[in-house]
């Protein structure tokens, strides 16, 4: 009988924090990941047609590898010099996953001085995946806050951060987002300091919600309405007017983080801009291409928008 031999198994696929990486020995040194190739196809853009799907997932694919080698290997710090810090936050199951989009900021183009993730559970605070543990070490703040809902992103910022830096820009991410390695870039190289700026809005009107147009105009306008989905700068005057109101969303609109931003700005008499003439929507994290945090729709929205309209307008 022939001998086949020993037969070599596949490592198991998935997204786990045991490396699969093949063994260094003691005296071979550690290496960073190498630098970051664009993904050519995450441009904010959905894919058209068959092929240009296809080519589309196999590069997600090909991302999701690259993410996965510089999480376990790489010692590169992930913040820079850019005149901006960033700010997310997460909660439940995705605290195993924003290690993603933590990687995909610190490899950009233009890094941010600060990154910070705000977490409200005790439990994930005192058992930080080894993931987050590694991105730590590269710069990575891990704060604890109250459990403030989508809020979490900003408000435990502009009490904590502002007083440190008052005239520092703040740009918000969320935690299921692979951005793009020009996102940092883009969207300061538009930001003005008396401006909020967006990369993907809707044109608010009179209508429902679910009329309000995705934005085509790179205008700055208190009609355009930016969803923070894609990422969104805010400037100093903004954070202090939400400082000022402390929270008070609580009460108003405690699961709707984008009407109560957008009308402190336009209360703050500041316009809104959109990066490009087309609203962008990066790659999502499998896990969650779903709507981001606590995205509500239909007639909740109207009145929810409603009445934060009223509480930071009425004369």
């Amino acid at each position: 009988m022939a001998s086949w031999g020993r037969v070599r198994r596949r490592p198991p696929v998935g997204d786990l924090d045991v490396a699969t990486e093949p063994r260094r020995s003691a005296t071979q040194p550690a290496h960073d990941a190498t630098p970051r190739k664009a993904a050519t196809r995450n441009t904010g853009a959905n894919p058209e047609g068959p092929l240009t799907f296809c080519a589309t997932l196999t590069e997600l694919a090909a991302e999701h590898v690259r993410l996965r080698r510089a999480n376990r290997r790489s010692t590169a710090d992930i913040l820079g010099n850019a005149d901006a810090n960033v700010s997310l936050t997460s909660y439940g199951k995705r605290i195993a996953s924003v290690w993603k989009t933590i990687e995909t900021i610190g490899a950009g183009e233009v890094k941010p001085r600060r990154v910070i993730l705000w977490l409200d559970d005790p439990a994930a605070m005192a058992d930080l995946p080894p993931s987050l543990r590694r991105l730590q070490a590269r710069g990575l703040e891990i704060r604890s806050c109250p459990d403030y809902g989508p809020h979490k992103k900003y408000f435990p910022y502009v009490n904590e951060i502002l007083p440190e830096q008052p005239d520092q820009t703040l740009v918000t991410a969320d935690d299921d987002v692979l951005y793009p390695a020009n996102w940092l870039k883009d969207l300061l190289s538009v930001h003005d300091p008396c401006e909020v700026t967006a990369f993907r809005a809707r044109v608010r009107s009179d209508g429902p919600y679910r009329t309000w147009p995705l934005c085509t105009t790179t205008e700055a306008s208190d009609t355009v309405f930016a969803t923070g989905t894609s990422g969104v700068a805010y400037p100093p005057a903004v954070l202090h007017t939400l400082q000022d109101r402390g929270d008070e969303f609580l009460r108003v609109c405690p699961r709707a983080d984008d009407f109560w931003l957008h009308y402190a700005t336009v209360a703050a008499g500041i316009q809104i801009r959109q990066v490009r003439d087309t609203a962008a929507l990066w790659w999502s994290t499998p896990i969650t291409l779903n709507r981001g945090l606590w995205d509500g729709t239909g007639a909740a929205n109207d009145a929810i928008a409603d009445e934060t309209r009223r509480y930071w307008l009425a004369a």
